[in-house]
Parts: structure tokens; C-alpha cells; sequence
């Protein structure tokens, strides 16, 4: 019983070393990408993907693998191609899925898995596979499919993409179907539930734009003012989300300062340093 337990031991350690090292060879692949060393990334991803049996670590190099080329080399097709080298199903699938979460033609992605049952997956693929299909139907603008996939995929997934998940559904009720009071208890709840992070604060901007469309003055502004502490171009976000309130009440001194706060924060982006510009030259 002794030997038999110090046998068991000694298998776990090793396992233990293999994994340790895949996480190692991981993260120096990722250290490549990160230097813009992308075609040497993407062979160590896939030469680390491939020497592994288990399916679940070839799926994790492998896909990191087409994610780089997808991401980094703007290539769809060679990302495909290799998700192909996994081998092993669903696996295969669900690192296509995690490739068209950038899908240039979302008709694709609705013919490749119109059928398909994520339920079947394991839940982490699962949720991948959900909210992927989701986007793809919303932007069709097929709503009550795309509603159906986000929440599933809320129910599957966890942490930043469970919350994604849910303010995207609050973006379906609210743009397809014309369910202003289940998109509102959408955004409330992943405000609510996540709180930071850029789900919660993705769900506070579309909540403030959603009052202001209902002319809910008082209740946008608590909203788009309820994040202290929130910096870089979220805080913008908000400050002209804010402005724009302003405005529609008349607030004409308030929406200029917040429009000059929102110029002043630091990792304001150009688009948003345009918006600004042109509702102050609005309020001139």
C-alpha cells in the first residue's frame, strides 16, 4: 500500500512538472507575440499544441495560435486552417468559433453552426460557441435568435464573458426587439452584479443612452455619473454620455463642463476628442 501510494504521489508530480512546463512554453510563446514576433509565436503555439495528447492543452496552444494570426496577421483563413491541427472534436469547432468572434461575414458563421448544439460542449466552449453565434445573428438583425444565443451563453460562461453576454442581450432587446424594459433590466443587473470592468460599464453607457431616449433625464445622469473612479476613455464615454443628457434638459453650462472634462482625461480617444469638439461648437 506504501509503494502503491508513493507511485501515486510520484505520477502526480510528474503531471504536475509536464504541466507546469506547457504553462511555461505557454507564456514564452505569448512573451513573443508581445514583442510583434507573431510568425515565431504562432509556430510555438502550434509546435506546443501539437506535441500534447490531451485535447484541452492542444486546443489552448492551438487556438492562441489562430487567435495571433486572426488578431495580429488580419488573416481569417490561415486562422482556420489552424484550428484544423487540433484534431479532436468539439475542440476543433470551438477554436473556429473563438476565430469568428471577429467574423467578417456573419452570414458564415450562422451556416457553419446554425444547427449546431453547443449544449453538447464543455461549458467554457460552450459559452464561446453561444455568444459568437449570438453576434452573428444580432448583426443580421435577427433578434429573437440572437437573444436566445446570449443567454444562453450567459448561463455558461463566467466572469467578463458571462457579463458580456448579458449587456449584449440588453442590446438585442433594446435594437431588434423593441423591449426597452427587459433591455433596461439587462443593463441594471450586469451594472449591478459585475459592476466594473468594461461589461458593467459598456451596460452603464447603452443604460444612460437608453434613458435619454426616454427622456429620463434625472435617472440617465444617476447612471452615467455612478462609476467614481473610472478613468481612461471609459470616463469620457461617460462625461459625453452626461453632455448629451445635459443638452436634452437644457443644462447648457453642465454640458460644457463635462464636455471639457471629458477633453482633459487622459487615454481619450480620437473619435471621442471629435465628439467633444462638435457638441461644444453646438453649444455656441
Amino acid at each position: 500500500m506504501t509503494t502503491r501510494l508513493w507511485l501515486s504521489g510520484l505520477m502526480l508530480l510528474a503531471a504536475g512538472t509536464v504541466r507546469a512546463d506547457f504553462e511555461a512554453n505557454l507564456r514564452a510563446a505569448a512573451a513573443l507575440c508581445k514583442e510583434q514576433k507573431h510568425e515565431q509565436a504562432i509556430d510555438s503555439y502550434a509546435k506546443l499544441g501539437q506535441a500534447r495528447s490531451d485535447p484541452e492543452e492542444r486546443y489552448e496552444a492551438i487556438c492562441a495560435a489562430a487567435t495571433c494570426a486572426r488578431l495580429h496577421l488580419h488573416s481569417e483563413t490561415r486562422a482556420l486552417d489552424l484550428c484544423q491541427r487540433i484534431g479532436a472534436q468539439p475542440y476543433v469547432k470551438a477554436c473556429r468559433a473563438t476565430v469568428y468572434q471577429w467574423a467578417t461575414s456573419p452570414s458564415q458563421v450562422v451556416a457553419e453552426f446554425r444547427d449546431e448544439d453547443f449544449s453538447t460542449w464543455p461549458e467554457s466552449l460552450a459559452a464561446i460557441g453561444y455568444a459568437v453565434r449570438g453576434s452573428a445573428y444580432f448583426n443580421l438583425k435577427n433578434g429573437s435568435e440572437a437573444a436566445r444565443d446570449f443567454l444562453r451563453a450567459f448561463q455558461f460562461a463566467k466572469s467578463y464573458a458571462k457579463w458580456s453576454a448579458l449587456q449584449r442581450l440588453g442590446d438585442t432587446y433594446w435594437k431588434l426587439l423593441d423591449d426597452e424594459l427587459l433591455a433596461e433590466a439587462c443593463y441594471r443587473k450586469c451594472i449591478s452584479d459585475f459592476g466594473g470592468g468594461w461589461p458593467g460599464l459598456q451596460a452603464r453607457v447603452n443604460l444612460g443612452e437608453l434613458l435619454l431616449s426616454q427622456a429620463r433625464h434625472d435617472a440617465a445622469l444617476q447612471c452615467l455619473t455612478g462609476a467614481p473612479g473610472v478613468g481612461g476613455s471609459w470616463k469620457a464615454a461617460l462625461l459625453i454620455g452626461a453632455a448629451k443628457v445635459h443638452i436634452a434638459a437644457g443644462h447648457k453650462p453642465e454640458a460644457i463642463a463635462a464636455l471639457k472634462q471629458a477633453l482633459d482625461t487622459a487615454g481619450l480617444h480620437a473619435s471621442q476628442k471629435k465628439e467633444c469638439e462638435s457638441l461644444l461648437a453646438g453649444l455656441k
